[in-house]
């Protein structure tokens, strides 16, 4: 009988991102024939019943390129298993994971309830539900980090204010249960960095465990779920027997005694005058030493590209969401590689092109669907409103306003994108913007969380931020931006800042409970 799950095993131990094996190399893998009705393509389609065997280690089957009697296996989602050695549990059903740890957890998830409070609040007092507060309670008492596990919103950190909503995992399609899945994993491998042998806790219901079961598995975690096959009853019995903390008989949640969360003293202005001097120290010891020498991305060709051709630096703005920037500003080079040329007209005028290109694998961008739309519209208005020439849209010295009014009308340029770009192009590309005055900060997560701990900003609203910086840095506001995004993606991170190493460290006041009010960190 064919053993499908050693192919599976056999694609995530490789660690390569193409695997092309023979029909023979496959059969000797699973250890039996091939049904007959491999001979048809709908066999190999990544929605057949077959397909878990290869999408489950994070790769799609394609025929392209690929001679008669083989096929080829493309990773889509990266794995982080090392070696030859695939977690034990990667291929099996949520039943098999283990109710007692080996070692103690260095995570703790819990899952939402159906319960919750009529006002937007913090997610860890949204929930309502005994259960729910007993699962609190214990992984407070864990004194490890927890996250809740939200139907509507994905890997949530306790202290984030969502709204309540109506949303049962359960309920939801496959398609929605697996994609939620892979947010979560990826997610928590943002908020906690590498999953490799990470022991994680669940404490949710079993549609919760059964969907991120497999995508925190492929990334090497170990998960065990102490309250599998239990009845809410049974649970609740579960959670008094091994709380750290009390249950006080109103139902309501004594928390461990932790001690004290530190208030940092009200900032004053020369305490923000500060943090902008150090902000702007930094940026102008990162500043490109002469105009044209920046680098978007560490892959040279793709680099002189964005810097020397206005329409690639235009699709490289577009590109950057929701991926690594380095990813996003090389994207325009391996477009041109596809389609074999970066041309506005063409892009007009074939946009199935453009999507097969974004599309094939490794895909361009995880928008596969949103993207190539983008793209097509940019070049139609690049066509239409710039006679083909991209650099048309700063060429004349537009004022910094003038220059994010212009941008924003490209699809997929808001105002995050537009600030960003106005700097790059004045201060890295040295194309001529009057009245920088006008710059703003982008709307950007890391630029926001930074604000937010830094104290510059009192909430996690655009036009605040924008406001601190006008007042802050009235000569050239959007200075400011370049210097927070890099101080927040390389020491203000999200789930553990590297406050000691950070160049704000003597004059940040660390108000990291700030972090949490990020929408979308």
């Amino acid at each position: 009988m064919a053993d499908w799950t050693r192919l599976t095993q056999r694609l995530a131990a490789s660690g390569d991102g193409r695997v092309e094996l023979s029909f023979t190399e496959i059969e000797r893998t699973i250890g039996a024939p091939l049904p007959g009705s491999s001979k048809y393509p709908a066999f190999w389609s990544n929605s057949s019943s077959y397909a878990r065997a290869w999408k489950r280690a994070g790769y799609i089957a394609t025929r392209r390129g690929v001679a008669t009697g083989h096929m080829a296996f493309v990773q889509v989602s990266p794995t982080e298993t090392v070696g030859t050695t695939l977690p034990a549990d990667v291929a099996h059903s949520t039943t098999d994971i283990a109710r007692e740890p080996t070692e103690r957890a260095a995570v703790v998830l819990v899952g939402c309830v159906k319960r919750k409070a009529t006002n937007p609040t913090k997610a860890q007092e949204l929930y309502q539900s005994q259960l729910f507060a007993r699962r609190r309670t214990y992984a407070l008492a864990a004194g490890v980090p927890w996250f809740i596990l939200s139907a509507e919103h994905g890997l949530v950190p306790p202290a984030t204010v969502i709204a309540p909503y109506d949303v049962y995992l359960a309920d939801q399609s496959d398609d929605y249960r697996r994609a939620w899945g892979e947010w979560v994993a990826a997610r928590l491998q943002r908020e906690v960095g590498s999953l490799l042998n990470l022991t994680i806790e669940v404490h949710a219901g079993a549609a919760y465990v059964d969907a991120i079961h497999q995508p925190l598995a492929r990334r090497g975690a170990r998960l065990f779920h102490p309250v599998a096959g239990l009845r809410r009853g049974e649970q609740l019995a579960w959670y008094d027997a091994h709380r750290g903390t009390g249950t006080r008989t109103d139902g309501s949640v004594e928390a461990p005694d932790v001690g004290p969360i530190p208030t940092p003293a009200p900032q004053t202005a020369s305490d923000q005058k500060a943090i902008i001097d150090a902000l702007l120290d930094y940026a102008a010891v990162n500043a490109p030493d002469q105009p044209g020498t920046s680098s978007f991305t560490p892959h040279p060709e793709a680099n002189a590209l964005v810097m020397q051709n206005p329409f690639a630096f235009l699709l490289a703005v577009i590109f950057d969401q929701g991926i690594p920037a380095e990813r996003a500003w090389r994207a325009p080079y391996e477009l041109r590689q596809r389609l074999g040329h970066l041309d506005p007209q063409r892009m007009a005028t074939e946009p199935g092109d453009t999507a097969i290109a974004v599309a094939m694998p490794p895909v361009l961008h995880r928008y596969r669907e949103k993207m190539p739309g983008w793209l097509t519209q940019a070049a139609k208005l690049v066509v239409a409103d710039y006679h083909g020439d991209a650099g048309r849209i700063w060429r004349d010295e537009p004022t910094a306003r003038e220059l994010q009014a212009r941008l924003r009308r490209f699809p997929g340029i808001g105002q995050k994108k537009a600030a960003m770009a106005v700097e790059l192009l004045e201060r890295d590309l040295g194309v001529p913007v009057r009245e920088l005055d006008g710059s703003d900060v982008a709307y950007d997560v890391h630029v926001r969380r930074v604000f937010l701990r830094t104290g510059l900003a009192e909430y996690d609203d655009l036009d605040h931020m924008v406001d601190v910086a006008r007042r802050a840095n009235p000569d050239r506001p959007g200075a400011i931006d370049a210097p927070a995004w890099l101080i927040g993606r390389q020491w203000c991170h999200a789930g553990y800042p590297d406050c000691g190493s950070c160049v704000l460290s003597t004059v940040c006041p660390k108000d990291l409970a700030r972090a949490n009010r990020v929408r979308g960190a």
